[in-house]
């Protein structure tokens, strides 16, 4: 009876773990998707763009474990889960909790950073909104 229990313990200590990184995993790639397909930050990465383009790459994978590619207006946002010598930003911190976020990418001149403040609406279910974006010096 004791075996009965402990494996029903089990079982059910399995699933919710399994629910809780699906639901990690859906937070994220929606996060991701809303944020660089928001106008706010198309215009932001717009000013640092060379030929409609935009190549980030993301070494820690804070956002992605594959290449991604978001089409925003005239822009392509490239992200790529290894750093290459051909990027325009690095990701280089993010945040994500239930209803605020936090994103830092510093740019190839290694002298100036963007800080990205998303949060997620109060009246639009499952809609992330950046509030703000700052413009940081990093040296």
């Amino acid at each position: 009876m004791k075996t009965t229990y402990r494996l029903f313990y089990l079982i059910i200590l399995f699933s919710v773990s399994s629910f809780s990184q699906n639901k990690h995993i859906s937070i994220k790639e929606n996060f991701s998707e809303q944020f660089f397909l928001n106008d706010y930050v198309y215009h932001k990465l717009k000013k640092y763009s060379n030929n409609n383009k935009i190549v980030i790459a993301d070494p820690n994978k804070y956002l992605t474990n594959e290449k991604l590619i978001y089409n925003s207006k005239d822009l392509e946002i490239l992200l790529y889960p290894e750093k290459n010598k051909s990027y325009d930003f690095l990701i280089k911190k993010v945040i994500i909790n239930n209803n605020l976020a936090f994103v830092a990418m510093w740019n190839k001149d290694s002298v100036t950073a963007l800080c990205f403040y998303p949060f997620l609406s109060e009246f639009t279910p499952n809609q992330w909104i950046v509030e703000e974006i700052t413009t940081r010096s990093i040296k």
